[in-house]
């Protein structure tokens, strides 16, 4: 496969940020030599895919304006509808808190109220699941599942502190 691009360093780069920017529309002799001498201080080699001489340019093109040239097309959107019957229900994240700090820091006592702010029983489930906290799958009662987190939480730690010493 043959090779399309080129090398280019020293006079070869020089003159090529030369060319392309002598026909850009819309770029002065002046600008091109400032950019041409900065663009060849920050670079020291470069490849290129085809030189100046081998592109189409078309020298009558319109220079765009800068403000025109930066913003789009305005286009007007219409308003979204508002919907009334949706309820705003917030996910239940069952990461939130985790089962094990809050059974260190706080006791059964404060996990069982952090637990009394969950009423409902499949995210009791959820957390459980999330947390590697073993319950009963048969429990349904919201009480009889916070009350199997909160041993499940304590077989957890003593199993860790079991498995540490």
């Amino acid at each position: 496969m043959a090779k399309n691009t080129k090398a280019l360093s020293g006079p070869a780069k020089r003159k090529y940020f030369r060319d392309v920017l002598s026909v850009e529309p819309g770029v002065t002799p002046e600008a091109a030599a400032r950019l041409t001498d900065k663009f060849d201080a920050e670079l020291s080699h470069m490849r290129v895919r085809a030189h100046v001489s081998l592109r189409k340019v078309n020298p009558a093109a319109e220079v765009p304006s800068p403000v025109t040239a930066v913003l789009p097309p305005v286009v007007p959107v219409p308003p979204l509808p508002v919907a009334d019957a949706m309820p705003v229900t917030s996910a239940f994240d069952p990461h939130a808190f985790s089962l094990i700090v809050v059974m260190t820091r706080q006791g059964a006592a404060g996990l069982e109220q952090t637990l009394a702010r969950i009423d409902d029983p499949e995210h009791l489930r959820a957390l459980a699941r999330a947390q590697h906290v073993a319950i009963d799958a048969t429990l349904e009662q919201p009480a009889a599942l916070r009350a199997a987190i909160i041993a499940g939480t304590a077989q957890r730690i003593a199993d860790r502190r079991a498995a540490a010493s």
